[in-house]
């Protein structure tokens, strides 16, 4: 029986005045346990809704410790489909497969936009449903989207993903930067030369003033932070 992390089957049957069975209760304990993992995997604003389905026999699943150690296996940006999890007693360990299940509010083009172009709150809306046709790499959180730039040409109703977009340069090629660096009760600024490109948290290239090439980190608009390490 499908379960949900928001949701706790186990806590509706409560409700209702049923009660498990023993191997019932280990199942609905390893499914919660489950979309646990999927859950830490998809931390944020606006984190879908797991139902996890146990496709491994029940007379398997009796043979495992009563709190195995969990893995999920495959890519984290995968959400739905069949999966495999990996559950280790000590030294034994044993493939439990799953079917994944999820609902989420998602965010969608709303209007065309083109290649570098700096996406707006008007430029997305969002969308709830089920996940499990869209695309890898769905992005659930606004925040990451606006004030982004599509790589390429996207169009109305299509689902946003991580790599279609990259954030927007805040420190361009050849543009005069400011640099801080931070010491032990002091701070230096300096100011430099850009060698390539970089958005925020980036990693950059930057010439000093006296020919140095240092590496620094992007902090805002033609501004980069280095270490005294540098």
């Amino acid at each position: 029986m499908p379960i949900s992390l928001s949701k706790l089957s186990c806590t509706l049957l409560m409700c209702w005045g049923l009660s498990l069975s023993p191997a019932q209760a280990a199942t609905s304990e390893l499914q919660n346990r489950i979309a646990s993992l999927l859950a830490a995997n998809n931390e944020g604003q606006n984190q879908p809704t797991f139902h996890i389905t146990i496709l491994t026999p029940e007379t398997r699943l009796a043979k495992l410790c009563p709190e195995p150690n969990l893995r999920l296996i495959g890519h984290p940006a995968r959400l739905t489909g069949n999966r495999s999890v990996a559950a280790r007693c000590g030294n034994r360990q044993q493939f439990i497969q799953i079917k994944v299940n999820a609902i989420g509010k998602y965010w969608v083009v709303a209007r065309p936009l083109t290649a570098g172009q700096v996406i707006t709150p008007q430029d997305i809306r969002p969308m709830e449903g089920e996940l499990g046709n869209l695309p890898a790499g769905l992005l659930f959180d606004a925040e990451k989207i606006i004030g982004s730039t599509p790589t390429r040409t996207l169009h109305p109703g299509q689902p946003l993903t991580a790599n279609q977009l990259r954030h927007r340069w805040a420190v361009l090629a050849t543009q005069k930067v400011e640099i801080i660096a931070p010491g032990n009760g002091f701070m230096i600024h300096a100011r430099g030369k850009a060698l390539n490109n970089g958005g925020l948290d980036d990693r950059v290239r930057v010439q000093m003033r006296n020919g140095q090439i240092v590496t620094a980190v992007v902090t805002g608009d033609e501004r980069v932070s280095m270490n005294m390490d540098n």
